[in-house]
């Protein structure tokens, strides 16, 4: 349960993101090639990408590389194979189709105009072949064809099939209300069953749904017959009504079917969708968790909560080896700055003070797991701040005119109070002045003078930086000489 709540913890939002974003995109190609034939390839390339994972983690080298060579050369493959139903399904959609469009409700096929005008071409005597496809696209099956896009109609149909029309020799495809295309050709069925009175547009409707689940109605140009095939399955229909609910059956237009496929298509949707998820994540968890990677990086130390009035004398190190774990594609993405190392000086005291470093003193991104620290453990020294009165003494240089004695010198303060670290406040002993020179001097007199603050860390208040000096001098006389 623990190791659950870890793996959620160490989520990221934008594992979520990437997580969602590609499901979409994965579930968006699943909609624009749904019932093509490229989208039963993908059990087949899914399952060499699984046998590719599994011998991965096995070890199996060569067949890791072979396996992916197949992979490489099947992409290869099909997108020249399947170039025609590639092209189709990127011509025939808008932007909005791509990113969000659903397929809609499909147009109704207008069943009654298509038996009533099959019938009156038969007892006209008229030859026709009406292809309604099925869920499988004819793209690769059928040849030649003109397109027509005009909506169905009895005089359509008629005019379309009449034999001084130049498009009236070949089938004419009907999809919703529309016939798309027409003076399309068939591939002829090569069975030897058939009865021999079957002309050319039966064996061309024949051949036809060997191949595919289209429905197609023959008009015998000879006898005035209607004949539909499907599958395997030949009738000869000799009503209007009975042609209508073959089609109804092939179509679905009635409203118990018509409801019962929309009912289908969001079952179908709904779980194309969660398969779409649990692919993703799983690709997503071998890419970014499956493999541990481990990596060492550098991070400085810094050190908070420190008591007013302490200060930190001396450290063992400023620096520390971080040993981290976690994906590949995280960890080269991890820079020093994304990483912290917080040390609490709270409960520091004057003097020594040893620190362990763990995890609760670490800061890491989600996903990065830390192995290990090098050092564990940082020496401090820290001192505490106090105030002495320290005397002051001026820093002398070059030298006095011969003739001249420096009689008396006055220091106004002649102690100063200083803040500084303890320890090492202590082993000062003297705050000395900038330096004066001696040789300016020619006479008594009074100057001011800064003091020089050594070590840095000494601080005193602006009224104590600068001193008075008072100084008195005399001529040397024969008396001076003999002391």
């Amino acid at each position: 349960m623990n190791d659950i709540l870890d793996f959620f913890r160490s989520l990221r939002w934008q594992d979520c993101v990437d997580i969602f974003i590609n499901t979409y995109i994965l579930f968006r190609l699943y909609v624009l090639f749904r019932g093509s034939r490229l989208i039963r390839i993908v059990p087949v390339v899914s399952l060499l990408w699984i046998l590719n994972i599994m011998a991965l983690y096995i070890g199996l080298v060569v067949t890791t590389w072979a396996i992916q060579g197949i992979i490489a050369a099947a992409a290869i493959i099909l997108i020249i194979v399947f170039r025609d139903e590639i092209a189709s399904v990127f011509q025939a959609r808008n932007l909005q189709s791509f990113v969000w469009g659903f397929p809609g409700t499909k147009i109704s096929t207008p069943i009654e105009i298509i038996a009533l005008s099959a019938f009156d071409l038969g007892r006209k005597k008229v030859g026709a072949l009406l292809v309604l496809p099925g869920k499988q696209s004819l793209d690769e099956i059928v040849q030649g064809g003109i397109p027509w896009n005009g909506t169905i109609s009895e005089q359509m149909i008629s005019t379309i099939f009449w034999d001084k029309n130049p498009v009236h020799d070949g089938a004419a495809l009907i999809q919703g209300n529309k016939i798309t295309d027409v003076s399309v050709i068939l591939p002829l069925s090569k069975r030897t069953d058939l009865p021999t009175r079957y002309g050319t547009r039966h064996r061309a409707a024949v051949g036809l749904c060997e191949v595919c689940d289209a429905l197609v109605i023959v008009v015998s140009e000879e006898r005035g017959n209607i004949t539909t095939v499907k599958n395997s399955e030949i009738r000869h229909v000799r009503k209007a009504e009975d042609l209508q609910e073959i089609l109804v059956a092939h179509t679905g237009n009635s409203k118990q079917e018509k409801g019962l496929a929309r009912w289908k298509d969001f079952s179908e949707f709904a779980i194309a969708a969660v398969a779409c998820f649990i692919i993703i994540t799983g690709v997503w968890f071998g890419l970014s968790r499956g493999k541990e990677t481990l990596k060492t990086i550098n991070v400085p130390v810094e050190y908070t909560d420190i008591k007013p009035g302490f200060d930190i004398i001396e450290a063992s190190t400023n620096t520390v080896d971080l040993h981290l774990s976690g994906s590949m594609p995280l960890l080269k993405s991890l820079k020093p700055e994304n990483v912290k190392v917080l040390l609490k000086l709270g409960n520091a005291s004057i003097g020594d003070n040893s620190v362990n470093i763990s995890i609760d003193n670490i800061i890491l991104p989600p996903g990065v797991n830390l192995k290990k620290v090098e050092p564990r453990t940082v020496e401090i020294v820290m001192g505490g701040k106090i105030e002495r009165r320290i005397p002051v003494q001026v820093d002398w240089s070059d030298k006095l005119a011969d003739n001249l004695i420096l009689d008396s010198v006055t220091i106004t303060p002649a102690t100063i109070a200083v803040t500084g670290v303890s320890p090492g406040i202590e082993t000062v002993a003297t705050i000395y002045t900038e330096k004066i020179s001696l040789d300016k001097i020619k006479g008594n007199g009074t100057m001011q003078a800064a003091i020089v603050l050594f070590p840095s860390s000494l601080k005193t208040d602006e009224a104590s930086k600068t001193v008075s000096i008072s100084y008195t001098v005399r001529e040397k006389n024969i008396g001076d000489l003999f002391e």
